[in-house]
């Protein structure tokens, strides 16, 4: 049965057509992504319950949020890092060379992750005062330092889990990262009130309740992934860790980190220039676009990822034509998809924010966000799938460019913008459009011309 399954994925990624390929393998992953951003939502409308009348609440917690998403960042690196030689290595027919990848990644995940967790309790207060600016209120500071304590436990878990979930999703078993992710939401939703309420726990209990919540998830996938139930076990044996696994890891891992990063950067300092020259809500409306704009987002990651796999087990094959045709098809699809969902989310953006907070100025304020940015993301689906491509055939440091481009216009302009021409708050959401528009070109061109010269290299020879 494994058996017939596993050649039912490769008929898929190898011979079937595009998008139907490219859907299976990003399905899974959109509902693990939307299962986790109803959690997101879910976490956001407790806290709001908190105090709906005051934007400190989600303001102190919204601070740590590019924080959080970084992270996340670390494990999407290392994932995808996994993702992709295991993609490559099936592709290659070297199915006893995988064996080893599950080991190595966590082995790099606990020596990234437990550091983080004694940082965060030892230095808590001052994460937070570098985090904010200074018109953030005390109240704020306080929420914000509540909840990093309570989450900073489940950062461990989300690294391992995430580990795992890319040598599952390298094999097109993405499903399986799918019901963790739902493990997790269903328990944050039942344990985020108890904590919060019955508890009394406040704030610190919604990031309790996400580490316990994380900490299931993790066991699912472990569980599933030692048990061989998959075509690769995953087995902790200190002989597995080798130095030339661990390196291709992180050559196609640390970029991966760093695209990731490229968002939350921009949202970082986005949230120090806010909480330095304006008022509490506008923090608050910031907070919450950044976390409702995740409707667009998900399904451009989704369809990176999927793009990591199919382009990686198909140059494992040196199917360069099969590569060539995928791509034209995929940035195609994911324009169209992102550029409808982005006329779904305008539309309904004041219904949206109107269900998180009674705040007229944000919810007015969050719209206009909304209206002047959402179409400009469409842009930015097709400099992260250009970048997913050099991902998966061993060309990591493009992507980077590419995406850290889009960066540059963003922040320079919007430095420009703030401090030079004394601009508004709508300087700074054109400053988003200018960088998600003009950085595009140059990821296309990148793309052409690494088509027309691809060359197929093997990884771990």
């Amino acid at each position: 049965m494994k058996k017939q399954k596993n050649n039912s994925i490769a008929s898929k990624i190898f011979e079937g057509p595009i998008i139907s390929a490219i859907i299976f393998l990003a399905l899974p992953i959109v509902i693990s992504y939307f299962v986790n951003y109803i959690y997101l939502l879910g976490d956001t409308y407790f806290i709001s319950l908190i105090n709906p009348h005051s934007s400190a609440p989600l303001s102190g917690t919204g601070l740590l949020y590019p924080l959080e998403l970084s992270f996340e960042a670390i494990a999407a690196g290392l994932a995808t890092g996994l993702s992709a030689i295991t993609g490559r290595l099936l592709g290659e027919g070297k199915v006893e060379k995988c064996k080893s990848l599950g080991a190595n990644g966590l082995f790099l995940g606990l020596v990234i992750s437990i550091p983080v967790l004694i940082v965060c309790y030892a230095c808590g207060p001052q994460i937070i005062n570098f985090l904010s600016g200074s018109n953030l209120s005390a109240e704020a500071s306080k929420y914000a330092l509540e909840y990093l304590y309570g989450i900073a436990p489940g950062i461990v878990f989300m690294v391992l889990s995430q580990i795992i979930g890319g040598v599952l999703v390298g094999q097109g078993l993405a499903s399986v990262t799918t019901k963790g992710f739902m493990i997790m939401t269903i328990l944050n939703f039942a344990l985020d009130p108890i904590f919060m309420f019955v508890c009394k726990l406040g704030v610190f209990g919604a990031g309790l309740g996400t580490s316990v919540s994380l900490f299931f998830s993790f066991v699912y996938v472990s569980v599933y992934a030692i048990k061989g139930k998959s075509s690769i076990s995953i087995n902790f044996k200190l002989s597995y860790i080798d130095k030339s696994v661990i390196y291709q890891i992180l050559y196609i891992g640390l970029p991966q980190l760093l695209m990731t990063v490229s968002m939350y950067i921009i949202s970082g300092v986005y949230n120090k220039i806010i909480t330095t020259n304006y008022s509490l809500d506008y923090m608050n409306s910031w907070t919450l676009v950044g976390r409702i704009d995740q409707i667009l987002i998900i399904p451009v990651i989704a369809i990176s990822s999927a793009t990591v796999v199919l382009i990686s087990q198909n140059f494992g094959r040196k199917n360069l034509d099969r590569i060539k045709h995928a791509m034209k098809i995929n940035l195609k699809f994911v324009f169209s998809l992102c550029f409808v969902l982005a006329i779904i989310y305008m539309i309904m953006s004041r219904w949206i924010f109107h269900f998180f907070t009674d705040i007229e100025s944000v919810i007015s304020l969050s719209s206009q966000q909304v209206l002047i940015t959402a179409i400009s993301t469409c842009f930015v689906a097709i400099s992260w799938v250009i970048s997913a491509f050099f991902q998966a055939t061993g060309k990591p440091i493009w992507g980077v460019l590419i995406l850290y481009l889009r960066v540059a216009i963003i922040l320079i302009s919007a430095l420009v913008s703030q401090y030079i021409f004394n601009g508004s708050i709508y300087g700074l959401f054109i400053c988003i459009v200018i960088g998600n528009i003009f950085s595009a070109p140059f990821a296309f061109v990148s793309l052409k011309k690494e088509l027309k010269k691809l060359k197929f290299k093997s990884v771990l020879k």
